[in-house]
């Protein structure tokens, strides 16, 4: 019996000692994701932030998410804060600098929505919008956006006047008529009308257009984390099998609307996006809204060889001579052009 149990009892330890030596390995291995932010601004992006937790969830890791909240941030220095390490993570929209500089999980956070704009307006231009038809005469308006949004690059390369400034005078700059449209993606817009609209009554979303193309929200980290990586690929990919992904996506509000508003978007308007690399623009289909892409364009601008910005005669086209014409309400649409023409925005 002694020589019978002996052996028993050695193995049964050793398996209690690996037991405990993996619990404790769990234990160690406990992490905090720590994302550093704008103050006062992740309640506005608590969707991106559910993606993260979601892929978390799903990782089959220990890993909790902290959000670290600091006065003053732009996205490029956020950029910078990952590439130093002093932050684990960022999303943001495509673009070619954080693709080569920084390691991108490949699946869309938003599902394509990013790509998905629509147009806020002074009520004032309504009447002369109601005129678009096509995609040229929706470029006849010079679209306000940010001087880093890599969107300004999407539209000027598909030949849109677009007038470049920073992010936190856009409103301003809309509601002061310096140019007549600001792009927003669908989502973004139900989320920030309710607040703008306070600050300025006038202020509204352009019923029935919008400009589609390819291109989406990603999560970005340090080159040299592909631990983490591979972490929020996997969650995200558990997260899609098992359904909690589309869940998620369809119960949050401002997606929830987006999505119904789409219905009622009879102008819509695909171009393609050229500042995509192959390995996103082949991203698995299953990833994205249904959307149909046009073949890709050669580059080309609306503006004058040399310049990023339209001259004050192309913000807002006058049309060509004897195409003047009077809405049903008898609006001359000729003088409310020559009205829209903005103003070339101080340098910054």
């Amino acid at each position: 019996m002694r020589h019978y149990f002996r052996p028993t009892i050695i193995a049964m330890l050793a398996g209690w000692m690996v037991l405990m030596g993996q619990l404790v390995g769990q234990g160690a291995a406990a992490k905090t994701l720590k994302v550093v932010f704008p103050t006062g601004l992740a309640e506005q992006f608590s969707y991106e932030f559910s993606v993260i937790k979601l892929a978390l969830a799903h990782s089959g890791k220990d890993i909790s998410l902290k959000i670290v909240e600091m006065d003053g941030l732009t996205g490029a220095r956020l950029f910078e804060m990952v590439k130093a390490g002093e932050s684990d993570l960022i999303f943001g929209g495509y673009s070619p600098e954080r693709n080569d500089q920084l390691l991108k999980v490949d699946i869309p956070i938003s599902r394509g929505m990013l790509g998905h704009r629509v147009f806020v307006t002074h009520r004032e231009n309504l009447a002369a919008l109601r005129h678009v038809k096509t995609v040229e005469d929706l470029k006849r308006f010079c679209i306000g956006s940010a001087s880093d949004w890599p969107d300004a690059d999407i539209m000027e390369q598909n030949g849109f006047c677009v007038d470049r400034a920073p992010r936190n005078q856009l409103w301003s700059m809309l509601s002061n008529k310096r140019f007549p449209l600001l792009t927003r993606a669908i989502h973004e817009a139900y989320r920030e009308m309710p607040t703008y609209k306070e600050l300025d009554p006038n202020l509204v979303l352009v019923p029935e257009i919008s400009l589609v193309y390819r291109y989406d929200t990603f999560l970005y980290v340090n080159k040299d984390n592909t631990a983490l990586h591979n972490v929020l690929t996997k969650g995200l990919e558990r997260a899609y099998a098992s359904g909690d992904f589309m869940k998620n996506f369809k119960s949050d509000p401002s997606m929830a609307r987006a999505l119904a508003a789409m219905e009622n978007l009879s102008k819509e308007f695909t171009i393609y996006n050229p500042i995509l690399d192959d390995v996103t623009q082949n991203i698995d289909a299953r990833y994205w809204q249904n959307r149909v892409e046009e073949e890709p364009q050669a580059p080309r601008s609306s503006c004058p060889e040399g310049q990023s910005n339209c001259p004050p005669e192309e913000g807002f086209n006058r049309p060509p001579v004897g195409e003047e014409s009077k809405d049903t309400a008898g609006w001359d649409t000729s003088v409310a052009m020559k009205t829209l023409i903005r103003a070339i925005p101080p340098s910054h």
